[in-house]
């Protein structure tokens, strides 16, 4: 006999084609009928969907009800957390996923505790990093629905593993997280087919059925419902309420053999996957991407450093523009599957979390450099984030009032400048008319580039001085043949193509960079071509080439206009009467293993999607991308790409696949890597590069698309127009390759880390008050500024740098690295410190795995394929 254990539970989409308003006037109530059922046994047990977020919201409103939820938690009746929001996993970084489970364990704990659960009933695929993450929360059990193809097991309760051991006991809904409706609403023979569908490919027979769905009242019948049909069929089945702790449980003391499964699962074999979602609202993607890059690369590194000098460490500020963004990677948030209204409302917590994170770097920069003791005007202090010396070019803005500018280190060693622009600049009260402006009042504001090596996580001093002399500028040129090179690269434009010549490799790549622009005729889900399609390359052979060469910076910059298809009416009458104007900028720093591309377009196209392609000579039938906490093996072609339709799959697995960061292609003789800001889906078709820049269209969801046939997703029973999401005007992306001899996943994270975030400055002077919004403020300073404390050097290291934070006592500083490696273990990896500290291992919540006493030489160890160690380190 099967026994069926019912868990009563909502899934609570923050927004979708609803907005976060609109959903929380249905929580407020919902919550006070989910304590009443609870309170007054209609109910034994619900799950509160494994968010803290929805409950977070509930609290500023009515604080009062915080006595009674946690009575409902310490009672095991109300099951919470440990997420603060329902995420995705393929398209935020891995601090973002441990940020979003410390904080809703954090919230959870004045709340009555957590439930030691990895909940993702409904995220777009599964990555192969969560057992990792789990575990270094101490969490041994996952439920999940999506992504699991038949393939792997048929067992819908395994052990899901990681590459450095780690594992969870999980079970695979089957059917979705809404099963279980069919036992509230169905007829009977509704009610006995969905338990025999659910029973199958259970190992044991312990059996589990989610009772609830989005946004789904309390069912406040269920007892009644479960004992008739237990009445019914108590030959086969056995019905009771049930919790996952118990379930999970059970499971344990079957002691069954259940199978071991390892990797990503993003098959649409069993449900819809949605495998091109990452190109959706490709706006909303960069500017996520720009936030948790500064906050994690730049601005909680920034508030240790300030707090050891003296400034304290703001850690209510800091989580509250984390939960701003948290709020942003629900699943269908990030998605950006959702209407126009709501997408606008996940735009304006992306200004407010922005502007609070630059607001507070620019607060920190300009406090800590104006109260250095013996500052003086016009002297320059640039600031290092990251935990490895940066010698790569400073590109910074510096307002003077003469024309002309010398920089000198400590030593006063005249340093080399390259004049990227000066712009002359009015600093008097405004006038209708110019004519009156004082010419007394005019001063200059440069744009400089320039090498200063700098310390890690540390700030350096540079002069600055104003002269009258003339200077020379860097060389502009407008030639049919057009080159600009460094120490690595050498780029060729002539006729419309590019040409590559890797200097290491003594090679040339010609033609390997242009546009590709077709229809589509998707969705905000999926990506699907037009009925009628037309595919397009578009070149650069009609541009106006402008060049800049310096000592440290060179540039070459493409203007023009590109005609393609206004909509899917002209794609199919094969007519091209839109255009898209666009500024493509290539450049090359020195020293630098990138070439650095951004491309702006004026987009008046509709449905349809553009991508970079990137011709390479690569013979592999491979790919591969970073995750999480590592990188991901994949596979070109799908094995079912020709016979999916055959075998009964809810979409085509075209071989569109996430990158987090970047995506690479290599094989014995070369590796090339393409990095981007934002940019976050990748293909490579015939050992090309196939890089989705945008992708516009004018509906949340669509039926019978071409890749994915059957029902519209979002909304099966109304078109819903989102012509915000078609993402008309001005664009920018931007992207970098990387070509070398070999692939070192450790060197590509650590150069898109220097590429991802400008390392912050600032010039002490009074000419210009408007250098950043705050600026213009009055600040005293500090009365007794500390000396910075030397800490650590991963110059060397070969593992990635993944964090840097204070733990929540602010005694300790914890340092979080991993070894990408998909079989290479790191051995005999050490961190010499400059003085002896005490030092422990701790995991993902901040608690002490192992102490290594005080030491000034902190062994590592082994670090396995794929494995996170996070070393806190007593300040």
């Amino acid at each position: 006999m099967k026994k069926i254990h019912v868990v009563a539970h909502t899934h609570w989409d923050r927004e979708w084609y609803f907005s976060d308003n609109e959903a929380f006037i249905q929580f407020s109530y919902h919550m006070d009928e989910v304590i009443y059922a609870l309170e007054n046994k209609e109910l034994d047990y619900y799950y509160l969907d494994g968010q803290l977020s929805i409950i977070d919201d509930y609290l500023k409103v009515y604080p009062e009800k915080e006595t009674k939820i946690k009575e409902l938690v310490e009672a095991n009746k109300l099951f919470i957390g440990p997420w603060y929001t329902q995420m995705d996993e393929f398209v935020v970084a891995g601090e973002s996923v441990v940020k979003n489970l410390q904080i809703g364990i954090g919230m959870s704990k004045r709340l009555g505790g957590h439930t030691s659960l990895g909940y993702l009933p409904d995220s777009f695929g599964q990555s192969k990093d969560m057992p990792k993450i789990y575990n270094g929360f101490g969490i041994q059990d996952a439920v999940f629905w999506r992504g699991m193809p038949n393939e792997v097991t048929k067992s819908r309760e395994f052990y899901w593993s990681a590459e450095d051991g780690s594992k969870v006991l999980t079970i695979n809904i089957r059917n979705g997280y809404y099963a279980g409706v069919a036992l509230v609403e169905g007829e009977l023979y509704q009610k006995k087919a969905m338990l025999d569908i659910v029973s199958e490919d259970s190992a044991t027979d312990i059996v589990t059925l989610p009772v609830g769905g989005d946004q789904r009242a309390v069912d406040r019948d269920l007892k009644k419902i479960i004992q008739e049909v237990n009445d019914q069929f108590d030959t086969e089945y056995k019905i009771e309420e049930s919790n996952y702790p118990h379930i999970f449980n059970l499971l344990r003391e079957k002691n069954a053999e259940l199978p071991t499964v390892q990797g990503e699962f993003m098959s649409g074999s069993v449900s819809k996957i949605h495998r091109s979602i990452y190109s959706s609202r490709y706006d909303l993607k960069k500017f996520n991407d720009t936030i948790e890059n500064r906050l994690i690369f730049q601005l909680e590194p920034l508030m240790v450093m300030a707090d050891d000098l003296g400034i304290s460490f703001k850690r209510e500020l800091l989580d509250y523009i984390w939960k701003l963004l948290l709020k942003n990677h629900a699943h269908d948030s990030i998605g950006g599957c959702n209407t126009d209204k709501t997408n606008e409302m996940i735009l304006a917590r992306y200004k407010e979390a922005d502007q609070l994170s630059y607001s507070t770097i620019d607060y920190l920069v300009r406090k800590i450099s104006e109260s250095i003791e013996g500052i003086q005007k016009n002297n320059l202090v640039l600031f290092n984030t990251l935990p490895y010396r940066r010698n790569d070019p400073y590109i910074v803005e510096v307002s003077t009032k003469q024309k002309n500018i010398k920089l000198f280190d400590e030593q006063q060693n005249e340093l080399t400048i390259q004049i990227l622009s000066t712009e002359k600049v009015y600093g008097g009260e405004v006038r209708r008319s110019e004519r009156e402006y004082d010419e007394a009042k005019y001063y200059y504001i440069h744009k400089i580039s320039f090498v200063k090596e700098t310390p890690p996580l540390s700030y350096v001093i540079v002069a600055l001085e104003e002269y009258s002399d003339s200077s020379e500028s860097s060389e502009n040129s407008n030639l049919e043949q057009t080159i600009i090179e460094n120490s690595d690269y050498k780029i060729i434009f002539s006729k419309g193509h590019f040409s590559v010549v890797v200097k290491e490799q003594g090679t040339t790549y010609e033609n390997c960079l242009f546009i590709e622009e077709s229809g589509d005729e998707g969705d905000t889900y999926d990506y699907s071509p037009a009925y009628h399609d037309q595919i397009h390359q578009l070149l650069f052979d009609a541009s106006d080439v402008q060049v800049q060469r310096g000592a440290y910076v060179s540039s070459m910059t493409l203007q023009g206009s590109w005609h393609v298809p206004k909509d899917l009416q002209e794609r199919k009458a094969q007519e091209k009467n839109a255009v898209i104007e666009y500024v493509f900028t290539l450049s090359l720093n020195q020293e630098s293993k990138r070439i650095d591309m951004k491309l702006k377009i004026n987009n008046q196209a509709l449905d349809h999607r553009m991508r970079l392609v990137v011709r390479t000579p690569v013979e592999s039938q491979v790919s591969y991308a970073d995750t999480l906490f590592g990188i991901v093996e994949r596979d070109n072609q799908d094995p079912h790409i020709h016979d999916w339709r055959i075998v009964g799959w809810k979409e085509e697995p075209t071989e569109i696949y996430p990158m987090m960061h970047y995506s690479n292609i290599h094989d014995s003789a070369t590796s090339w890597t393409v990095m981007s800001k934002g940019i976050k889906e990748y293909q490579v078709i015939e050992n090309n590069m196939y890089i989705t820049l945008f992708r516009g269209v004018g509906f949340l969801g669509r039926p019978e698309l071409l890749r994915r046939p059957g029902d519209a997703s979002g909304n099966q029973y109304r078109y819903i127009p989102t012509p915000d999401s078609q993402l008309l005007g001005d664009l920018e992306m931007e992207l970098s390759l990387v070509i070398t001899d070999t692939f070192d996943p450790v060197m590509i994270q650590k150069e898109y880390q220097t590429y991802s975030v400008a390392s912050p400055y600032y010039q002490v002077q009074t000419l210009n008050r408007f250098t950043n919004p705050i600026q213009y403020f009055q600040s005293n300073k500090v009365d007794k500024l500390k000396s910075l404390k030397e800490f650590i050097d991963l110059d060397n290291s070969n593992l990635v740098f993944s964090a840097l934070e204070l733990s929540q006592d602010k005694r300790w500083v914890n340092l979080r690295l991993y070894n990408p490696s998909l079989i290479h273990t790191v051995k005999n990896e050490k961190i010499i410190l400059p003085t002896e500290h005490t030092v422990r291992f701790v995991d993902l919540k901040g608690d002490t795995l192992k102490g290594l006493g005080k030491t000034q030489e902190i062994l590592i160890g082994e670090c396995k394929p794929g494995e996170i160690k996070t070393i806190s380190i007593e300040r």
